[in-house]
């Protein structure tokens, strides 16, 4: 009974451990459950921007939820497109929360948090739906009929943008805005048929995905074009230094 009772008090101590370093910053396992947190908080953005974006209408509008596209030997994860006979939206989720500064140019975004004691950086939502955007282009063979949407669910935008970046009702407002016809029922049947082909026989798996992706940023680390594998010059421009791709005019890509 004694031998019992020392057992029990011993695993009583090792959990009371445990809690309060659960509690600490970060917990047992910082960086893991950091991952997992953001990861499930951007699926859950998505999750609310997707249900708000509505059902098929068969020759009038589609919609595509989580669409991974490999092009020209990159791969890319796309939140949502909304098919429509005024163009093909294509959606960017960020569930952030807190107040967002940024430029439409500018490579880095501002999170503000804590009032204002906590800052985080991330790649600017614009120039990573451009990308996106130039993928589909190549896939369906058109480049004039895509509107870019950056969709904050939860924070609150404090920068006046040229392109669309807001909150779930900015959203839905530029989705059903008046705007000329540029697709016919066809065109928005045969791009669905197409890109929804590319969803259910994807070329490669989500793992694959993010070993593409740290495989682009060790190219352009090593000042190598991610999009044409050409050598990254430094060059001179009207706002000073940057790397742009020996392959210009053709390649347009530019590095900081």
């Amino acid at each position: 009974m004694e031998a019992l009772f020392i057992v029990v008090f011993v695993l009583l101590i090792v959990l009371s451990f445990l809690f309060k370093s659960s509690k600490t910053k970060g917990g047992i396992f910082p960086k893991w459950k950091g991952e997992v947190c953001a990861t499930r908080k951007g699926e859950i953005g998505e999750m609310i921007v997707g249900s708000n974006l509505g059902d098929n209408i068969t020759s009038e509008k589609y919609v595509i939820n989580d669409l991974l596209l490999f092009s020209e030997g990159r791969s890319y994860q796309i939140d949502h497109l909304v098919i429509r006979k005024t163009g093909i939206f294509v959606v960017e989720t960020k569930n952030y929360s807190g107040l967002i500064y940024g430029d439409d140019k500018r490579k880095e975004w501002t999170q503000v948090l804590n009032y204002g004691k906590m800052k985080n950086k991330f790649y600017n939502p614009i120039l990573q739906n451009k990308s996106k955007i130039y993928a589909l282009s190549k896939i369906i063979g058109r480049k004039d009929c895509f509107i870019s949407i950056i969709c904050f669910p939860e924070a609150e935008i404090m920068t006046n943008f040229n392109e669309k970046v807001g909150s779930i009702s900015d959203m839905r407002k530029w989705l059903n805005q008046d705007m000329d016809e540029i697709l016919t029922s066809t065109e928005i049947d045969n791009f669905y048929q197409r890109l929804i082909d590319c969803k259910n026989n994807p070329k490669l798996t989500n793992e694959k995905h993010v070993d593409n992706i740290y495989r682009l940023q060790r190219r352009i680390a090593n000042n190598i074009c991610p999009r044409c594998v050409k050598i990254l010059m430094l060059r001179e421009g009207k706002y000073g230094s940057f790397y742009g791709c020996s392959g210009y005019p053709y390649c347009k890509f530019v590095k900081k």
